[in-house]
């Protein structure tokens, strides 16, 4: 720092405070600024396991800690003029009537059954459902659009009818269904309740604030559905924070949300005065200003946050009955229910709830971390959550340290009792649920390490990739629970990180890419040895691997761009599928590239979208029929030009394409396609731009498909492609004010 910033800083600090900040003259002689204002606070690496408080004060300490480091952090780096333009990321990157016999059309007795009949939900785990936005039980589907739960019946394979609409508060997100209890997920922001509601003050900062405890809620409603044409609440319950997700066992919940309560008065980043934007780039006193006013709102953070009580920055449920809301508190007497990795810095708090929404009485378990937003895997007895062991401020001034994933453990076995078991921490980041697995109570793990998400470092580490396997086992030294390395294997694709990941049994598939997409077939039946059995390379690259058999992988992604095989093609989706009857030497069975358009260089058409890429729920695979659904769209220009007028439209292309797969030779063939362009651009039709225009799920059912889009619901008979019947959305259009 050179002279002329030092003298300034204290006419600065005190023109900042006073709010009268204006030009900078040099001839005033204050004092300057502590001299170890801006040293980074030691941040060590130890240990992820949780510790458990037994203090509420404790608790309150390194909660307030946390917080202020998170903003003192950011508000050093917003000093430097790179960062003050580059911006800064905060980490913040978010399941019947009926179920007895039923007589058909002819009189006899007959039970639809999931699996064979018809199908569900694409769920990673057998006996593991996952919430989604459509849900049937082979009679009846149920699906979330705009504001409105709609209950369509299904009298016959083949055909659909409505049975009711029901309005949903806030907007839907997913639900579990289970007999006649139907549970519906929904976001629910502050800024649309009503004043009159109980909810509005419970939730605002108090008199004189403008601002809510928490920016977003996730609400549970729980519908009697014993009546499909007058579905009942049954429950309302509203919790503080975001929902991550939720599973559903036997009729058993663990809902997993995380909570990021808005502290008004808190500040991380420079609010600069209009002096500082006229001066030159080059000035030197632009950073005696950016000094300064960091400086004062650190002072100003600490002042805000010895203010205020724990109970202000801990999560709340809120439960309504007749109209009145019930407040609970998520603490315990001791705050014992809280723990904390040993080395954690996080003001964020990962909430585990185990509940059973299906029973008529209200009841909860929680346990609650403080730590950044998880990603969530479970089996039918272990619930995983794994979590970024720092988040990316953390790293700021410590380049050294490599990125790492926490890996906390829970034995749910029991329904409604999560139990803590142990963490473990690996190096590198996880991609998805699918790159988690428990198996034989092993748990296995697909990582990429190195140093590829630090924007701000000219030369990272190189990525590669790393299976690690882990046991539960006991810390000697606390006699604590915790997750011991069991054996690992690294060195996979150097340069390259993992786009795909599968476990299945004894066995791991991954799907790697840079420039070129190689498939990694790995041995885990001894899994302290880890060990590679096969690879192969070919061009582009696959994000979800759907295994068939013991033999066969079906894949979906996209082809290489150009002859050179470098980039990828957004033109197309594309499917392969792998034989690996020979685990060490893979083989490329059959590739089969999908368009939602005839002809690709017709209607200025460039790119193709496929959820089925990124959410492995919209990739439906029907084994009794050797078929897939993958849905395919795009938006277009259509030239209307006529008598030399220069005239067009926009035109949304929303279609389902049907696909046959042999099980076991691989090959692959278009059966069909199914298409909601004209459901979707139709005038008449309820539905609205802004809202889903693509076919995103489709169930088979008998010989028959459903396709739903945000327009309606087409049947077709798979033998003929004929549609048989159709229903357009009667829906409740979402409040784009309160959704954002």
């Amino acid at each position: 720092m050179n002279a002329k910033k030092i003298v300034a800083l204290g006419v600065l600090s005190m023109m900042v405070m006073s709010g009268c900040l204006g030009a900078v003259d040099e001839e005033f002689v204050l004092s300057k600024l502590p001299e170890d204002w801006t040293l980074k606070t030691e941040r060590t690496v130890e240990t992820p396991q949780l510790i458990q408080y037994d203090s509420c004060d404790l608790m309150e300490m390194d909660l307030k800690a946390s917080i202020a480091e998170e903003y003192r952090t950011q508000l050093l780096q917003a000093i430097e003029e790179t960062y003050y333009y580059h911006g800064f990321d905060d980490g913040m990157v978010a399941e019947s009537a009926m179920d007895g016999a039923v007589a058909d059309s002819a009189g006899a007795s007959t039970k639809r059954v999931e699996g064979e009949d018809f199908s569900g939900t694409n769920n990673q785990e057998q006996g593991v459902d996952e919430a989604d936005f459509i849900k049937t039980d082979g009679y009846f589907i149920y699906v979330l659009q705009g504001n409105t739960l709609s209950i369509l019946t299904v009298p016959e394979f083949g055909e659909i009818e409505f049975a009711s609409n029901v309005s949903i508060e806030g907007q839907p997100i997913s639900m579990m269904l289970d007999g006649d209890r139907l549970i519906v997920l929904s976001s629910y922001s502050p800024w649309s309740i009503d004043e009159d509601d109980e909810l509005y003050n419970l939730l605002r900062w108090g008199d004189g604030y403008t601002s809510w405890r928490s920016s977003s809620m996730t609400k549970f409603t729980t519908y009697d559905i014993t009546n499909r044409s007058e579905p009942t609440i049954t429950q309302e319950l509203y919790l503080e924070g975001y929902n991550v997700d939720a599973r559903e066992i036997n009729g058993s919940i663990r809902a997993i949300t995380y909570s990021w309560l808005d502290v008004p008065g808190l500040k991380g980043w420079l609010d600069m005065p209009t002096e500082y934007w006229q001066l030159d780039y080059d000035d030197d006193r632009r950073e005696s200003y950016r000094e300064a006013v960091a400086y004062e709102t650190i002072q100003s953070n600490a002042e805000v946050l010895n203010s205020l009580e724990l109970e202000e920055l801990v999560p709340k449920i809120y439960q309504r009955i007749d109209g009145t809301i019930v407040e609970h508190d998520m603490r315990d007497e001791e705050c014992q229910n809280f723990a904390k990795p040993l080395d954690g810095f996080s003001r964020g708090y990962t909430n585990i709830l185990s509940l059973n929404l299906f029973s008529e009485s209200f009841s909860f378990e929680s346990d609650h971390i403080l730590s950044n937003r998880p990603l969530v895997y479970a089996s039918q007895d272990v619930l995983v959550l794994s979590e970024n062991s720092w988040d990316l401020w953390w790293f700021w001034g410590q380049d050294e340290v490599l990125e790492q994933t926490n890996i906390h453990t829970f034995d749910i076995s029991i329904p409604g009792v999560t139990t803590y078991t142990g963490s473990g921490r690996i190096d590198g980041t996880i991609l998805d649920q699918f790159s988690i697995s428990e198996h034989e109570g092993v748990l296995r793990i697909a990582t990429t390490v190195g140093q590829w998400n630090r924007w701000w470092m000219d030369d990272p580490e190189p990525m590669s990739s790393s299976i690690i396997t882990l046991v539960r086992g006991v810390d000697p030294a606390t006699d604590q629970p915790i997750l011991q390395e069991y054996g690992r294997l690294d060195g996979i694709a150097e340069t390259e990180r993992i786009w795909a990941a599968r476990f299945v049994e004894d066995r791991a598939y991954l799907v790697t890419f840079r420039n070129i997409d190689p498939l990694w077939t790995i041995d885990l039946s001894d899994q302290m040895n880890p060990a590679i059995l096969g690879e192969l390379k070919v061009p582009g690259v696959s994000t979800y691997i759907h295994p068939l058999n013991d033999d066969m992988l079906l894949t979906i992604g996209m082809g290489p761009a150009g002859e050179d095989g470098l980039g990828l093609d957004w033109s197309n989706t594309r499917l392969s599928t792998f034989d690996i009857s020979n685990i060490t030497d893979p083989q490329e069975a059959s590739v089969l590239s999908l368009s939602p358009v005839e002809n690709p260089d017709e209607g200025r058409w460039t790119w193709a979208y496929s959820e089925a890429m990124y959410e492995h729920k919209a990739f439906q695979y029907w084994g009794p029929k050797e078929m897939l659904a993958v849905p395919l769209s795009t938006y277009r220009w259509v030239d209307d030009s006529t008598n030399g007028q220069y005239l067009g439209h926009y035109e949304y292309v929303s279609k389902a394409i049907l696909v046959n797969v042999n099980e076991s030779t691989g090959d692959m063939l278009i059966h069909g396609e199914i298409n909601h362009s004209s459901l979707v651009n139709s005038e008449e039709s309820n539905y609205w731009w802004g809202g889903e225009q693509n076919i995103r799920r489709t169930i088979f059912m008998g010989d028959f498909i459903y396709a739903f889009s945000g327009a309606g619901i087409t049947v077709h008979n798979l033998d003929t492609m004929e549609q048989t019947d159709v229903v357009a959305f009667d829906i409740e259009k979402p409040d784009y004010y309160a959704i954002y």
